[in-house]
């Protein structure tokens, strides 16, 4: 669920977003006016915002303007009849991250939203970090040095028991049975670890002789 913000003077639009919105189990707010949406955006403090351009008061661009000063990271998607290059272009720089022109798809707009409120989940999730490795969990990325690498499926989940347990020293027996379970032979981890040190580099995973294996920094 996301808390959505509706500035729209329109009120059949306003009426129509609202249910659409509410239907997919967001938190709805709306407003007529900029001055207004600026009121509601400080309380109600919106994941996105559906800002019409051409609202009373004070237009949608300086409302735009000012809601990215407040909140960097919010989603603005600016909603307007004015479909001219120039006009989405001065809407985008005044900070909406995205802009659709009436008459609008109504799944069109809900996808925008969706894939706005991903990269915003994204952007503001704290990775697990060791090594100058970062793993993301929520979105399952994994970076070295800020580059991401791609990973299977079971490589990330041993990457993030390794993460998890930083700094310890940990069995083959102990990571076969939290990754894979009992059905699996030792030497599964065994490939794994060298599956992950050809991604990412022969030093990151150290061997304890006799033990099993450590990530720790230094």
């Amino acid at each position: 669920m996301a808390r959505v913000l509706i500035a729209e003077d329109d009120r059949g639009i306003s009426r129509f977003l609202e249910i659409e919105m509410t239907k997919r189990g967001h938190d709805v707010r709306k407003a007529e006016t900029g001055i207004e949406a600026l009121e509601i955006f400080e309380s109600f403090k919106p994941d996105i915002v559906l800002l019409d351009v051409m609202l009373p008061e004070m237009d949608g661009v300086e409302v735009a303007q000012a809601m990215r000063e407040k909140d960097p990271k919010v989603g603005i998607i600016m909603i307007t009849a004015l479909g001219e290059t120039k006009d989405k272009v001065t809407g985008l720089k005044a900070g909406a991250d995205d802009y659709v022109v009436k008459p609008f798809d109504t799944e069109e707009l809900v996808a925008r939203m969706e894939s706005l409120l991903r990269r915003k989940s994204i952007s503001e999730e704290v990775p697990i970090e060791c090594c100058g490795v970062k793993l993301y969990t929520a979105s399952r990325r994994v970076e070295l040095n800020e580059k991401e690498i791609e990973l299977s499926k079971k490589e990330f989940e041993l990457l993030e028991y390794l993460m998890r347990n930083k700094g310890k020293a940990l069995s083959k027996e102990r990571i076969l049975e939290a990754v894979w379970g009992y059905d699996y032979g030792i030497n599964t981890v065994e490939v794994y670890i060298n599956y992950l040190r050809k991604k990412l580099g022969p030093n990151i995973i150290k061997t304890i002789w006799g033990l099993g294996y450590i990530m720790k920094e230094g």
